[in-house]
């Protein structure tokens, strides 16, 4: 078998920009990690970052990219074995860190990597594209002994590094004020995934958004109806923002309401979109309310939906969303008691800390008295002082009774 050259192709691209996740990565102990996350991501990239953290050099580790043809027809965990074996063998006898990159795509991957991980004096990361298949397999083999980093496209912090702009001081904040507010306009329309970041190739956007119905969903679930398929995660992605119903899914596309519920949990194991749960203190209210959809990326809806100029303040609520689950915070969308909606609720141990509203813009009486209603409202309910109105560009701080209103630019949000 042609297994020798696998290391030679391995992780030699260059650095290009540090990414957040690899400050938050624990490496010690012999537990696995895996970066779990969308295709293109940059997870082979944050494999490099750690191996470079980790001061390896070439030999040191080995690098087996599960995605390459050769695995077409040597699809065995033995495979996996056995180029450990031969690489042991010519190059690196004490090999101690193993990186495999789109694990899923083996069969019984996981055997193996327990065998590695019960057996040998490995350090083993692994990454997947598949939300479901690796966390129920993890779960399953690696109780106890595997950490979970989960990855997505690129922060807005990142995405300025990406374009070579520093951020280091809030001084270099207000010294190109003018400047990053034009690059968040840039973020928000191609969104965070990397190579199209620096190419700005909203051409590449598409081609990742077929690649992950392809490869993770209807390969592997062997789906027959695959212009539905394509449709319904059209669809969601067209609507960002918005509660879906799997009822008009059923009834748009004309299949089974079992069909249509499973088309859209595979959609999110994809890690393609999102569903944000509507906060109610009844469980049951709580599981019948329509769940809101958020897309993986702000610049592949743009890319497959075109719908950016109509729906720019859902693209922000989209960009605000990612943020929040990036940073791990429990987060659900908020209806009144008289209806009335928040678009983000954050809690922390079991009560409300935050209550996010997100617009384009609150210079609009109208929207401004909507915006400012269901907060207050909900603030009241939730007993805060507090809340915060995210938008485009506007800053100010709106003081009513005894509860203040923080309006700032979702950009200056981001940057802390």
């Amino acid at each position: 078998m042609k297994v020798i050259d696998f290391w030679q192709k391995s992780l030699e691209k260059e650095v290009l920009c540090e990414r957040e996740i690899t400050k938050n990565i624990n490496y010690a102990g012999k537990e696995v990690i895996d970066l779990i996350g969308p295709r293109r991501s940059g997870k082979s990239s944050i494999m490099q970052l750690i191996a470079a953290q980790l001061g390896l050099k070439k030999n040191d580790f080995l690098y087996i990219n599960f995605e390459d043809p050769f695995f077409i027809e040597n699809n065995s965990p033995l495979v996996i074995e056995e180029i450990v074996a031969i690489f042991r063998e010519y190059y690196n006898p004490k090999l101690e860190y193993l990186f495999l990159d789109e694990v899923q795509e083996i069969e019984g991957w996981e055997k193996t990597v327990r065998k590695f991980r019960d057996g040998e004096n490995f350090k083993i990361f692994l990454t997947g594209s598949s939300s479901k298949l690796l966390s129920k397999e993890l779960a399953t083999l690696l109780t106890g002994r595997h950490k979970t980093y989960n990855i997505l496209p690129l922060s807005f912090a990142e995405f300025l590094h990406f374009k070579k702009i520093k951020i280091n001081t809030p001084k270099d904040i207000i010294l190109q004020e003018k400047k990053i507010s034009k690059q968040f306009l840039d973020f928000l329309m191609l969104g965070g995934f990397p190579e199209p970041v620096l190419h700005s190739d909203q051409q590449l956007l598409k081609e990742y958004f077929y690649d992950i119905l392809q490869k993770d969903i209807m390969v592997r679930y062997q789906i027959r109806e695959r212009e539905t398929l394509e449709k319904i995660a059209i669809y969601l992605l067209s609507n960002i923002g918005k509660p879906v119903s799997v009822e008009v899914l059923k009834k748009t596309y004309d299949i089974s309401f079992a069909l249509a519920s499973k088309y859209v949990a595979y959609l999110q194991e994809a890690f393609l979109v999102f569903g944000l749960t509507q906060f109610s203190f009844s469980l049951k209210k709580q599981a019948k309310a329509f769940k809101k959809t958020y897309a993986i990326d702000t610049g592949l809806a743009n890319a497959v939906s075109f719908r950016f100029s109509q729906d720019k303040g859902r693209y922000l609520e989209n960009a605000v969303f990612l943020e929040l689950t990036r940073k791990k915070e429990k987060i659900y969308y908020y209806k009144t008691k008289n209806n009335l909606e928040v678009d983000f609720a954050v809690f922390e141990k079991q009560k409300v800390k935050t209550l996010i509203q997100v617009a384009w813009s609150a210079q609009e009486e109208q929207t401004k008295k909507r915006e400012i209603a269901g907060l207050l409202e909900a603030m009241e309910e939730c007993e805060l002082k507090k809340g915060i109105i995210l938008t485009y560009d506007q800053q100010d701080v709106i003081r009513i009774e005894d509860k203040i209103i923080e309006v700032m630019p979702v950009w200056k949000w981001m940057l802390g």
